[in-house]
Parts: structure tokens; C-alpha cells; sequence
């Protein structure tokens, strides 16, 4: 009896070490997990503040904007990587690569192309952000709204719905920080010329957009395609093939290496 009063001692007691290992390992891991993203973030933002090292200010406000801008491409690219998002920059943006591999000191958001039926995929993704907890994203601080007529592509033809957000017809979708209003525009690109029959698509290698004066500019497509990674204030995102090439169609050759924003006595003009 003595015997085995000892043995279901032990065994109680084995499982009692058993469980308490069990819990600790739990704790210790979600702690390691807690410690990781806490690193992340703090790494996320020594990057920032370095690349804004590069970035000159001429107003008070300049340097607020261009850390919440770099703080948002930031979120967006690897929101982008974890869905596996196919994107390019544009615009601005792409001009402040080509000059100087940073973010323009006066821009004042990100701009960035996808395929227009590539739509659908953020709206799925919206939707995942909505319902699930992502570690790296902050939903209090960033949102992804998709305009609900993106699937119109004459943008003229959509509404604006401001009780969500939609303060925009022509882009399909906006990542925007939430504190400090920047935003993430995201424009739509077609593989065909929109006021033209669809067939023309497989003979004529084009590829259309909206340019800056929100009227369709078509490019050959090995303009951007294949897309290529490049680093934009230290930020790894998705650049065209001959990023050269687009802002000498869009802004002209002087823009390559010159900015026609200058600061003068404390504002940029």
C-alpha cells in the first residue's frame, strides 16, 4: 500500500512538473513573441529617423509629415509582402527616387500604381485586416479603404462616399495613417487603352493610366514590367523597370535630377 501511495505521488507530482513545463513554455513563448515585435518596431522606427537624416525641411511641419509618410510606405510595404501584392511607385514618388533614392522633402503623399483588377485582392485583404490580428499592423494607427466603384474604369463615372473615407473618384484605393492624415494613393493601371476596344490588348504593348491631368497616358509596357525591388529611404519597395523613363514622359528630362520645388525663406514653392 505504502508502495503505491508512493507511485501516484510521483505520478501526480510528475504531472503537476509536466503541466507547470507546459505553461512556461507557453509564457515563455509569447513573451519571446511580445520581445520580437517590440525589437521590430523599435528597429522599424531607428530606420525612419535615419533615412530622414537625408531628407532636408524647410517648414516647421515638414518633418512631422515626412516621418508619418516614411512610417506608412513602411507599414504598406510590408502589408504588401505578407499579401504578396504586386505594386510599383509612381508620380512623385518615383521622381524622388530617381533624383536622390529618398522620399521628397515636399511631398505630400506616397504614390503608387497596381493593376487595375488587382483591386480585388485589397479587398479581400481590407476585409482580413478588419476581422484578424496581425502582429506588425496597427489598426488603430492604419487603415486600407478600397473605393467601391473601382471596378468603373472611367473614374468620372463614380461617386464620393465621405461618411467612409472615399474623399477620391480616380484612385482605387488609399493606406492611410489615421493620426496624421498621409496617405498611400493607390492608382490603377490597365494592361488596354479604356476609350478603345478591348482587343487592341494583344497587339499593342501598352499600358494605361491616369496622369496628372487625370486623363489616360498609355506607356509601353517594358517601361514597368518586369518590376524590379529598389530602396526608398531605406525602405525596400517595387520600382518599373526604367523608372528613368517614366519621369521623363511625366515631368520632362530636367526633372531626372532637378526639382522645380524650391524652399524660399521658410516655404516651399
Amino acid at each position: 500500500m505504502i508502495i503505491q501511495h508512493l507511485s501516484n505521488s510521483l505520478i501526480k507530482l510528475l504531472c503537476c512538473v509536466s503541466i507547470l513545463s507546459f505553461i512556461s513554455g507557453i509564457l515563455f513563448s509569447n513573451n519571446r513573441s511580445l520581445f520580437l515585435e517590440i525589437e521590430s518596431t523599435n528597429q522599424s522606427r531607428r530606420l525612419v529617423e535615419a533615412a530622414l537624416l537625408d531628407i532636408p525641411v524647410c517648414t516647421s511641419a515638414d518633418r512631422v509629415r515626412q516621418r508619418a509618410l516614411l512610417a506608412t510606405l513602411q507599414t504598406w510595404a510590408r502589408l504588401a509582402s505578407y499579401f504578396h501584392v504586386q505594386y510599383w511607385i509612381t508620380f512623385g514618388t518615383l521622381v524622388g527616387y530617381v533624383q536622390r533614392r529618398t522620399l521628397l522633402p515636399h511631398d505630400q503623399d506616397i504614390d503608387i500604381l497596381i493593376m487595375g483588377q488587382d483591386t480585388s485582392q485589397l479587398v479581400q485583404i481590407a476585409l482580413n485586416l478588419s476581422f484578424q490580428n496581425f502582429s506588425w499592423f496597427d489598426s488603430n494607427m492604419y487603415k486600407l479603404v478600397i473605393h467601391p466603384q473601382w471596378y468603373i474604369v472611367n473614374w468620372k463615372n463614380r461617386s464620393y462616399f465621405p461618411s467612409h473615407s472615399i474623399t477620391f473618384k480616380a484612385l482605387n484605393a488609399r493606406f492611410f495613417h489615421r493620426e496624421r492624415n498621409v496617405f498611400v494613393d493607390i492608382w490603377p493601371m490597365y494592361d488596354y487603352y479604356p476609350e478603345q476596344s478591348n482587343h487592341l490588348t494583344d497587339r499593342t504593348p501598352m499600358l494605361t493610366s491616369i496622369g496628372l491631368n487625370y486623363r489616360w497616358v498609355s506607356s509601353p509596357k517594358f517601361w514597368s514590367f518586369p518590376l524590379r525591388p529598389c530602396d526608398l529611404s531605406g525602405i525596400r519597395v517595387w520600382c518599373p523597370g526604367e523608372p528613368e523613363e517614366i519621369v521623363c514622359a511625366t515631368y520632362g528630362r530636367e526633372a531626372l535630377y532637378k526639382s522645380d520645388t524650391k524652399c524660399i525663406n521658410g516655404s516651399w514653392v
